[in-house]
């Protein structure tokens, strides 16, 4: 997610309509308004789906016809609440950006609401998560451009390189998807996705371009397909788009606002709008192809 000015942040609080897309492939429709910026989303394995209200803390779950209700407020302080991910138990797993050493870091909510710090981090801009083949979660910190490994409560750096640093806007590492033996992390500023190889006993291969493309500019969340194909939303071009398996990126919607964490549950694409222009919602859309499954941890 970007860093939204506080006179956007106040226009979107004060809006419940969120806008379709004019869609070039696809047809994006609003599952659920919201009064507050949305940044994180996931889709548990029995179809919930749940929503980060960024300067809430709050942790909606949205129920298959679309009813909201509350599963968890964390202590936001001054901070934002980020990316989440969901394991096999349908327990979500929330970034905490609070700025304050005793609530900074990765919570785990059961699915009953029951909310506890998992992991410290390093206070920074942690941004998106994703469960690796050991277990593990691997969270992307866009300001000192890292990934980190969380693992039994506590988090080390597993990989930090200048291809995941920031540029201007502040926003480096981004959304992170896994597939076939590597992590694919979108880097805002450089308008890139990297990747980055799980190597032998867990060790971060080097780091390399995977696409670099104008298009990924603003590159936010990031999704597979079974085929391979990547889904990236850009929260500054207000777009979703694809890589194609040659790595070529197709633009499949714009005039979103400001999108940005994403997840499949089959073929049905969800993303949320942060709302920056006064437009924050949970939408989805059809897709040709079922996403890839997740690891779950």
């Amino acid at each position: 997610m970007k860093r939204i000015p506080l006179l956007l942040a106040a226009i979107a609080l004060l809006t419940l309509i969120a806008t379709p897309a004019q869609a070039a492939g696809l047809h994006p429709v609003v599952v659920r308004p919201y009064a507050d910026l949305t940044e994180g989303v996931t889709v548990a394995p029995d179809g919930t789906v749940y929503v980060g209200l960024l300067s809430k803390g709050e942790i909606r779950k949205v129920d298959a016809t679309g009813a909201d209700s509350l599963l968890a407020a964390l202590p936001i302080g001054e901070g934002r609440l980020n990316g989440l991910a969901t394991d096999r138990r349908g327990t979500v797993y929330a970034l905490l950006n609070s700025g304050q050493a005793a609530t900074n870091g990765v919570w785990r909510i059961t699915p009953d609401g029951d909310a506890q710090l998992h992991a410290a981090l390093p206070v920074g801009f942690a941004n998106a998560l994703a469960f690796g083949p050991d277990g593990a979660l691997y969270v992307t910190d866009s300001t000192h451009g890292v990934i980190y490994r969380v693992a039994d409560g506590k988090a080390a750096v597993w990989v930090k390189s200048p291809l995941l640093a920031p540029g201007a806007d502040g926003v480096g590492a981004n959304g992170v998807a896994w597939r076939s033996g590597a992590f694919y992390v979108a880097v805002s500023d450089q308008a890139q996705i990297v990747r980055i190889p799980y190597g032998r006993g867990g060790q971060a291969g080097v780091p390399a371009v995977h696409v670099k493309d104008a298009e990924l500019a603003g590159a936010d969340g990031v999704a597979f397909d079974v085929r391979g194909q990547l889904y990236v939303s850009s929260f500054t071009g207000n777009t979703l788009a694809v890589i194609r398996t040659g790595g070529g990126v197709e633009l499949l919607a714009d005039e979103l606002d400001s999108p940005a964490s994403m997840a499949f549950d089959g073929r049905t694409l969800y993303f949320v709008n942060i709302g920056g222009n006064g437009a924050p919602s949970l939408m989805k859309a059809k897709v040709k192809l079922p996403g890839r499954p997740l690891l779950r941890g």
